[in-house]
């Protein structure tokens, strides 16, 4: 008995405490910080037409790459972002579809 908490104690307590420790932004908050920072390329004519889409994250960083669709007048862009833990966005790049 002895033996298995100090076991529990030596080896298991610390790997679960850096664990929880590191810090994660949710797929939520990627998606919503991902569309903000795309809406703000186009103000007030851009509008979401298609929910974003978490497409890769990047271990051991855990940076999200982000995909937003973004609708304006009639043209559609797919807008890339880079989230980091702290749920900041930033650019990758642009494309427009269906051209």
């Amino acid at each position: 008995m002895k033996l298995s908490r100090l076991f529990f104690m030596v080896f298991l307590l610390p790997y679960s405490v850096f664990l929880g420790a590191e810090p994660v932004c949710s797929d939520r908050d990627a998606i919503s910080a991902s569309n903000d920072k795309a809406l703000s390329y186009f103000g007030k004519q851009g509008e979401i037409f298609h929910v974003a889409r978490v497409l890769k994250v990047h271990h051991p960083s855990r940076h999200k790459e982000v995909a937003s669709y973004v609708k304006v007048k009639a043209k559609r862009y797919s807008i890339f972002t880079l989230v980091d833990v702290d749920c900041n966005a930033r650019f990758i790049k642009r494309t427009r579809q269906n051209d």
